[in-house]
């Protein structure tokens, strides 16, 4: 055994190792998205342009 070379995780695909240290759990991308690993909740674009708004005229204050 190298003692130099970091831990490879454990691949598994049983999600009764959900927790265990060292574990890592594969699944498709289906049963990821069935258990909710995608969840879209980023900023629509017009918050985003609304955002900017708000820093340009936070900046025009400062000075």
């Amino acid at each position: 055994m190298n003692i130099n070379q970091p831990n490879q995780p454990v691949i598994s695909r049983d999600m009764a190792d959900f927790g265990v240290p060292g574990v890592v759990i594969e699944v498709d991308p289906i049963e990821a998205e069935t258990w909710g690993a995608f969840e879209e909740n980023a900023i629509t674009e017009q918050d985003a342009i609304d955002s900017e708004i708000d820093i340009e005229l936070d900046a025009e204050a400062a000075q």
